[in-house]
């Protein structure tokens, strides 16, 4: 396997979060090699550039407006392994954001591209998350609507 400079394993990882924070998912799976594998321990296990595409396209149109920010970042050779917080728009009543944690395992295969990522997270925090923060919105909606907000 051909070892790329540190520099160029970083530049791509750069590239793909400017891309993920424009929320332009068809090009941030652009950034996967034609034999790409992408674990999703909820969704699945996609594999090659268009199983991926078709897949992450439609499932991120749901997240639009979320942020990512990574919390700690380690490049190894051509790994990168990151936590990051999913951050849904908005705060709750206290300040805190709705988000949740996530670690993702890439590889890095050269020409700004990757072979390998891996998501790993905690799918009852995420579903408690989500649906703490949709029942807070459509409690907000209602009180500006001037309704009952329990549907």
């Amino acid at each position: 396997m051909t070892q790329f400079d540190r520099e160029e394993v970083q530049a791509a990882f750069a590239a793909r979060l400017e891309i993920q924070e424009r929320d332009d998912w068809a090009a941030f799976a652009d950034t996967f090699t034609g034999d790409a594998v992408y674990v999703e321990h909820h969704e699945g296990t996609f594999r090659g550039h268009a199983a991926i595409k078709e897949w992450l396209v439609p499932v991120m149109k749901l997240c639009e407006g979320w942020t990512y920010p990574n919390e700690w970042v380690v490049i190894e050779g051509n790994r990168v392994i990151y936590k990051w917080w999913n951050r849904l728009p908005g705060k709750r009543s206290d300040g805190s954001y709705y988000e949740f944690a996530g670690i993702s395992v890439t590889e890095y295969a050269g020409d700004g591209k990757f072979n390998f990522q891996e998501d790993l997270y905690n799918w009852e925090e995420t579903m408690a998350v989500m649906t703490q923060w949709s029942e807070d919105n459509k409690a907000a909606d209602g009180a500006a609507d001037g309704n009952d907000a329990i549907s």
